[in-house]
């Protein structure tokens, strides 16, 4: 019994400490929506290109969120028909590293695995967003999402042509200064479309002004309804995953020893740095909460090369937030993803062993 009760108190405590990140990426999410940011981004991406994929990956490096609290706003952006190289690059970055994870990693583990951490986690995912990139320009990824995210409720927009008193908020007209901004406003928000007609559901942009369709978006009242109900949505769709990450990590930490790791990844690193990617795959331990285990394990000789692939390989893949992914990507999507952070993980966990 108190095995059970130890377990619900440190579930609470991890949910505690993700929830806000989480509800702030499920508020992110449903401001792309509402203010049409996707179209900015995907116009940016877009032409952009290797730069775009750089630039991704270090928004990425400042994001607070972790591999599963990501994921509403990855949706999101992928729904937006931003690139997945850009994507691909944010998506790893942001689990693997930000400013507070490494001021952490550097004070309790040392500066040169921080740094290796952090340049592994910046080799990582620029590295990631390349290799889809090639990949999508050789055809590739053409569709991204699942069936069932088309499910969600879309934002209406004013359609040209009819009543603008039936279309928009009385509010519209009145504040755009009459039925002649009404009907521009109309006419740039219809060829957007909600989000982006642009998006998933292919099309292409015709660089229409974004500012008059967010403003028309911001001024009905039926989109902050719909935003708020498909908040509610993603919430309850994604947060089970978030409430399973945090018992995962409650169980892992009260029962599986950290004599058990260490002798499993042993001071080899020819076999330690691979092993560690494969026990970190199973593990949640969000980017700080691995630190403290990482310490330990470093006290009894794990290799540094090892702690490295550890470090990254555990941010990025964890059962939870694969089994979320798996629910909102395509297979090959998903299996690119697991693929590239993985491997990815290994090489750079021998670079930093032939380094440290």
């Amino acid at each position: 019994m108190e095995d059970v009760v130890e377990v619900v108190r440190l579930t609470l405590v991890y949910l505690v400490q993700l929830a806000p990140w989480f509800a702030l990426a499920i508020f992110i999410s449903a401001m792309v929506d509402l203010l049409y940011l996707d179209i900015i981004a995907r116009r940016t991406f877009r032409r952009r290109g290797w730069v775009g994929v750089v630039l991704a990956a270090a928004i990425g490096a400042f994001s607070p969120f972790c591999s599963l609290t990501v994921i509403p706003l990855i949706r999101k952006l992928l729904a937006g028909g931003i690139p997945l190289s850009a994507v691909m690059a944010f998506w790893v970055a942001s689990p693997a590293m930000d400013p507070e994870i490494f001021a952490m990693t550097a004070a309790q583990i040392g500066m040169p695995l921080a740094t290796a951490r952090l340049v592994g986690a910046v080799i990582l995912s620029v590295g990631a967003g390349f290799v889809v990139l090639l990949m999508e320009r050789r055809g590739m990824f053409k569709n991204v999402l699942r069936r069932g995210y088309e499910k969600q409720e879309r934002l209406e927009v004013p359609q040209c042509g009819q009543d603008q008193q039936r279309t928009e908020e009385p509010a519209l007209v009145a504040a755009g200064g009459g039925t002649a901004q009404a009907t521009a406003n109309c006419s740039a928000t219809a060829a957007q479309g909600p989000g982006g007609s642009t998006g998933a559901d292919g099309g292409e942009d015709d660089d229409r002004p974004w500012w008059p369709a967010a403003k028309a978006s911001l001024r009905t009242r039926r989109n902050w309804q719909i935003s708020f109900r498909n908040m509610g949505r993603d919430t309850l769709t994604l947060g089970k995953w978030l409430v399973l990450a945090c018992v995962a990590e409650a169980l892992i930490i009260m029962y599986v020893p950290g004599d058990l790791i260490t002798t499993l990844l042993g001071k080899d690193p020819l076999v330690a740095i691979p092993l560690a990617a494969a026990i970190s795959v199973p593990l949640y331990l969000n980017g700080v909460g691995a630190i403290p285990i990482i310490d330990g394990l470093l006290a009894k000789g794990m290799a540094p090369g090892a702690v490295v692939t550890f470090l990254l390989g555990g941010a990025v893949t964890t059962v939870p937030a694969m089994v979320a992914v798996r629910s909102v990507v395509t297979n090959r999507v998903f299996l690119t993803y697991l693929g590239i952070s993985v491997f990815g993980s290994i090489i750079i966990g021998f670079g930093a062993q032939l380094v440290l």
